[in-house]
């Protein structure tokens, strides 16, 4: 854990001299600048920057460098990549400059814009950026990470739809890349999760999507089995402009949990066609219906680009969450039963989830891709409250129970924006191809060569001749 320096200890009544607010422990404002949307992932600082424009950002970044301070950053308090503890934390929640050009189908957004607030401007001219399951995420942090959910098949990862950038580097200075200025960050800043500076804000591509053919179909948890099995089968024959998942889910039974779903079992289809014409969509999940069966809840039908956050339907206020999450080549037969056959009402498993990888998620040679080289198709992601009694202990045994009865099925990868806590840190070589971690780390070690950008999903930097996009 880092120490604090004398030279940032606040006597009462004291402040530095510079226009960025900065707030202390037991201050008041402190515990909800650090508070994440995950509870085991809020932060610790010695210090917070509250930045409400990129000159605050320069200031804080140049005070954290003097002080010798790691810096990790928040703006909504998604996706702790690795929490803050003793150094400076940099909140960019205030920074919500948003402009949409219809004419370009671009958008320019501040470090602390949710994709909520960008797509409710966008939705007004037929547009949508690429959001993930849940529009509450900063679209800057998300994007950064790689970032995909219900229309990422068809259009790919959100860092690719990244047209320019700009940066805070470790030396305090702010630089805007592009394809044709700094290419070489520009190649790493899109998929390395904040490790080479802090973006204050990004020019985006959006895109023509205002309606979708989508929802979740729920299934009897006894019939687990038989309904992932013939997802699988069909899922593999679909275009790239459906996108899927198959879940199986304990959902518990706490007021957030609506009505016939609260404390019950199921298995869950998630469906999202984002075609221009919705007709194919219509038609292929007519055919996944008469494959499994009448649903127990049927909620896909034809809704506002807008409404995508009602496909996972994920909770809104903050919740004490472990993770685990693997790449997987196929949905195979014998994964399904095993994980079926263990996720009983008392697993201690909120969810297990089986997103369908591929189509434009295969990211060009070009391009950094966040999701490896390994060609998975399905990646599994699953979660379990850490609530008392037991707490982080019992979700920990949880994910553990079911890490273990799942490893042989994966391929050992990673995905960026999938990895947290400690965990994360160990695993972040995994989500990279060995010529492309190699070259990131000689991009850390000509950017930021003493790490100060640390508290997130962490690449050591390595000395070496900057490599050329």
């Amino acid at each position: 854990m880092s120490t604090v320096p004398n030279t940032i200890e606040r006597q009462s009544g004291q402040r530095p001299s510079t226009g960025v607010r900065y707030l202390y422990p037991g201050e008041a404002g402190y515990d909800a600048a650090v508070t994440a949307w995950n509870l085991l992932g809020s932060h610790a600082p010695a210090v917070v920057a509250m930045a409400e424009h990129a000159d605050h950002v320069i200031q804080a970044v140049r005070r954290a460098r003097a002080e010798d301070l790691g810096v990790g950053v928040m703006a909504t308090g998604h996706g702790t990549g690795h929490a803050v503890r003793g150094g400076m934390l940099i909140n960019t929640s205030a920074m919500r400059g948003l402009f949409v050009d219809p004419v370009s189908r671009t958008a320019r957004v501040q470090a602390g814009v949710s994709w909520r607030e960008l797509n409710q401007r966008a939705a007004q001219h037929g547009l949508i950026g690429l959001q993930g399951s849940s529009s509450r995420l900063g679209v800057v942090g998300y994007s950064l990470g790689g970032g995909f959910g219900w229309l990422g098949r068809h259009f790919g990862f959100a860092s690719q739809s990244i047209l320019s950038a700009d940066v805070v580097t470790a030396t305090g200075d702010l630089v805007t890349v592009d394809a044709e200025h700094h290419p070489e960050l520009f190649w790493g800043l899109r998929g390395s999760a904040g490790n080479l500076g802090v973006v204050t804000a990004l020019e985006l591509r959006l895109h023509e999507v205002d309606v979708v053919y989508g929802g979740a179909l729920f299934y009897p948890a006894a019939d687990a089995v038989r309904a992932l099995s013939g997802y699988a089968a069909w899922a593999e024959r679909q275009a790239d402009e459906l996108a899927s998942s198959a879940a199986l889910v304990n959902f518990p039974p706490l007021e957030i949990v609506p009505e016939p779903l609260r404390g019950g079992s199921f298995a869950c289809i998630r469906l999202c066609y984002s075609g221009t014409d919705l007709l194919p969509g219509v038609t292929a999940v007519r055919e996944l219906r008469n494959a499994l069966g009448t649903p127990l809840i049927d909620q896909v039908r034809r809704m506002p680009a807008l409404d995508l956050d009602l496909i996972s339907a994920e909770p809104v206020d903050p919740l004490p969450v472990k993770l685990h999450s693997a790449l997987l080549p196929a949905l195979t037969a014998p994964l399904i039963e095993r994980v079926a056959s263990a996720h009983t009402p008392d697993s201690g498993v909120l969810f297990v989830e089986f997103r369908h990888l591929g189509g434009a998620l295969r990211v060009p040679a070009d391009q950094l891709s966040p999701l490896g080289r390994t060609g998975a198709n399905f990646s599994l992601n699953a979660a379990a409250l850490a609530l008392p009694p037991g707490g982080v202990p019992a979700a920990s045994a949880a994910l553990h129970r079911l890490a273990r009865r799942t490893a042989p099925f994966t391929d050992g990868a990673g995905y960026v924006n999938f990895l947290e806590g400690a965990d994360g840190a160990e695993q972040i070589r995994s989500a990279y191809s060995e010529p492309e971690w190699e070259r990131l780390r000689v991009l850390k070690g000509h950017w930021d060569p003493g790490n100060l950008f640390r508290f997130n999903r962490n690449i050591p930097p390595r000395l070496g001749s900057i490599p050329h996009a």
